[in-house]
């Protein structure tokens, strides 16, 4: 259907997607059929897309946006849909390799509307806001006749709402346990998210603890699918921090082998690396891929929000991560073990409100490090007094500002400029800092 764009100005339009926030999950239980109908209502762009979705507990983001910079490189046209966004939702939708450009989802935003009120209709359920995003990026990828979409899931697999998409090739980042809803252990989530993959598909895997590889090879085989798995058919064989980032020596499917620099920090990532490549070697079907290209889609590889370090003259470095797991927390402290040793360290730390910070706050109790706990920017943030308690009924002698600019000034203050500061615990968190570093532009 044709839509006139609306007359106000264009730029506006990158924010429309800020406007489907309220469609929290809170309303609607878990289930793939709210987002088959939705689909549907939208003519079923997803039928028209060769789709890689990539499921598991952390690393989901970094994993699509390496797999898009290589396939580019390689002149594949990508679309991705990854979550959660930092700034505006709009984030969570890219062609190219940018953000979706405004012009394009005002063109479709009445369709969208529309498909939401027909899915509801048809469901007698709330279509939620990651649904609603999910259904308008296929459309979109769908209208440009993009070559792949890799699309990242919730915090599911056979139950969240991409368990609607085709299932031939999927990605398993690492699996832990974050979601209770998922599963009582380990196994009963690994199975969750590995029954996401399609019989006769292909799983491609990292390296995932005894309890949950065992599941997950069970669940494959009783698929017929392949399972491609890290340490076995694929993994990192070097690595070295570097200026940026770090050099990797990646070894692919069929002992094909990769050096090239990666501008991602800490060894998580050049295992997500790993992971991403060998996803790409099994979706092209090849792994004479030419060295070159790869070389540069890896150096071209941005994700904002992850070990992310902003360099400011005459004050310290910040570094905005936002892990919010015990795994992502681990991964950064020992990254912050390995590149800031003997710098001072001051943590700016939030979190959400459903979460326990104890967990996460004890992954970072070696580094030494000066702690200020504050909000997160969102309504669902834990309060900055409840935090400030906790973490010093845990041992922390934490201070405490009220708000994420407020805790940045603090920390500046307090910080060496040769010392780091490091924003985490949330997403939601490195979200509301980045802005008052100006690293990021809320327009693409």
């Amino acid at each position: 259907m044709s839509v006139a764009l609306p007359t106000r100005p264009i730029v506006r339009d990158v924010e429309l997607l800020d406007t489907l926030v309220h469609r929290r999950r809170g309303h609607s239980p878990r289930g793939t059929h709210r987002m088959a109908a939705l689909c549907h209502a939208l003519g079923d762009p997803q039928a028209q897309l060769q789709t890689v979705r990539v499921v598991g507990t952390g690393g989901k983001t970094s994993i699509v946006r390496i797999m898009a910079a290589v396939l580019a490189a390689h002149g594949v046209a990508c679309g991705e849909t990854t979550s959660p966004h930092l700034q505006h939702a709009s984030e969570r939708i890219r062609l190219d390799g940018h953000t979706v450009r405004p012009e394009l989802v005002a063109a479709r935003w009445r369709d969208l509307q529309q498909a939401i009120v027909t899915a509801e209709a048809a469901t007698g359920e709330p279509v939620t806001f990651f649904e609603a995003v999910t259904g308008l990026a296929l459309r979109l990828f769908a209208d440009r006749q993009v070559d792949v979409a890799l699309v990242e899931a919730g915090i599911g697999g056979v139950t969240d709402a991409t368990g609607a998409l085709s299932g031939d090739i999927v990605v398993l980042s690492r699996v832990g346990y974050d979601h209770p809803e998922l599963g009582a252990d380990l196994a009963e989530v690994a199975a969750e998210k590995a029954g996401i993959v399609a019989p006769g598909g292909v799983l491609v895997c990292a390296a995932q603890e005894p309890t949950a590889a065992a599941v997950i090879e069970e669940v494959v085989a009783d698929r017929g699918a392949t399972l491609l798995r890290a340490g076995r058919d694929f993994g990192v064989d070097t690595r070295r921090p570097a200026p940026g980032g770090q050099q990797v020596g990646l070894r692919g499917l069929e002992g094909s082998g990769i050096r090239g620099f990666l501008p991602l920090r800490g060894a998580h990532q050049a295992a997500n690396t790993a992971v991403a490549l060998a996803a790409v070697q099994a979706l092209l079907g090849t792994t004479d891929l030419d060295p070159v290209r790869i070389r540069t889609g890896l150096a071209a590889v941005d994700v904002p929000g992850r070990i992310e370090v902003v360099t400011r003259r005459d004050a310290a470095d910040v570094i905005l991560d936002g892990a919010h797991d015990i795994d992502a927390m681990g991964a950064l402290a020992r990254c912050l073990v390995e590149s800031a040793s003997g710098r001072s360290i001051t943590v700016v730390f939030g979190v959400g409100g459903q979460r326990s910070p104890e967990p996460l706050l004890e992954r970072l109790r070696g580094l030494d490090a000066r702690l200020i706990v504050t909000a997160t920017g969102t309504p669902q943030a834990m309060p900055v007094e409840e935090l400030h308690r906790r973490a010093r009924a845990d041992g922390f002698g934490a201070l405490a500002a009220p708000d994420p600019a407020a805790a940045l000034t603090q920390a500046t203050r307090l910080t060496p400029a040769d010392g780091v500061i490091v924003v985490t615990g949330s997403l939601h968190l490195v979200g509301a800092v980045g802005p008052l570093l100006q690293v990021r532009a809320t327009v693409p």
